[in-house]
C-alpha cells in the first residue's frame, strides 16, 4: 500500500523556516527503510513530502514523529524570540 502526504509550514521569515528544517532532518534517518522524506523550502514554505510503500500504521507514526519535531523546534524558536536576556 502507498501512503503519501505533503506537510506545509508558512513561517515568518525564510531563515525560521530553514531553522526549523535543521532541526527536524537528522530525525528523517531515522524512517523505516519503505519511507522517504523530501524536505524543500518556498520561500518562506517549509515543504515536507512523506510517501511510503509501508503499512499504514508506520506510515502514521512516521508522520507523527515528524510532527513532533516540527513543533518541538517551533516551541524552541518560539522561546528564544521571547527571552529577554538573549545570550550572545
Amino acid at each position: 500500500m502507498r501512503s503519501e502526504i505533503l506537510i506545509e509550514r508558512d513561517y515568518e521569515s525564510r531563515e525560521t523556516a530553514e531553522t526549523v528544517m535543521r532541526a527536524v532532518l537528522p530525525d528523517n534517518r531515522e524512517a523505516p527503510a519503505d519511507t522517504e522524506i523530501k524536505i524543500s523550502i518556498s520561500g518562506k514554505r517549509l515543504l515536507i513530502k512523506i510517501i511510503s510503500s509501508g503499512d499504514l500504521p508506520s506510515f502514521l507514526r512516521t508522520v507523527d514523529d515528524l510532527l513532533f519535531c516540527i513543533q518541538t523546534a517551533e516551541r524552541a524558536i518560539a522561546s528564544l524570540d521571547s527571552d529577554p536576556n538573549p545570550r550572545g
